[in-house]
């Protein structure tokens, strides 16, 4: 596995590094369903990279907005939907959060699903890790004033393209 990490300084350049990887993912979705796990703490500019994700299939990123009381947004490009998931607001580890959001539904149809807080997924993350899916992990965290270290690891057949 590769794994790429960033420095970003400012939203617009998180939008950049999410861009970059939209690039790879939108190839990738193709032929599979690819999953984008968002990772780091309120504020860390998570919204901000899957704007950049969209921007790179042709979504108008003001279009993407947080989904925190609606959970999920679906946003429709060329080739599949871009599922916009935020799971703050939901507690940890419910075994019922991945039917809440239809998450098997998702799965089953071509795109990418960009998950914000998927470790409130419990053991249904377990099992999203431990399938044949196309699943990126992206950590964001604060690497000194006005930055953030924007770590991506994809999946082990799958290169970054930047």
């Amino acid at each position: 596995m590769t794994e790429q990490a960033y420095l970003s300084h400012s939203p617009e350049e998180t939008l950049a590094i999410g861009r970059a990887l939209g690039r790879s993912l939108a190839q990738a979705a193709a032929a599979t369903t690819c999953v984008a796990l968002l990772e780091g703490e309120l504020g860390a500019g998570k919204t901000r990279f899957v704007k950049g994700l969209a921007a790179a299939l042709g979504i108008a990123p003001e279009e993407v907005t947080s989904p925190t009381f609606a959970l999920v947004q679906a946003h429709a490009f060329q080739g599949g939907t871009l599922w916009h998931v935020d799971l703050y607001r939901l507690p940890t580890g419910s075994p019922s959060i991945a039917d809440a959001i239809a998450l098997e539904d998702m799965l089953d149809q071509p795109g990418i699903i960009a998950i914000e807080w998927p470790e409130r997924l419990g053991k249904a993350l377990d099992g999203l890790m431990s399938a044949r899916r196309a699943v990126w992990r992206i950590q964001m965290e604060e690497a000194g004033e006005n930055a953030r270290r924007i770590t991506i690891r994809p999946p082990a057949d799958q290169p970054i393209e930047t």
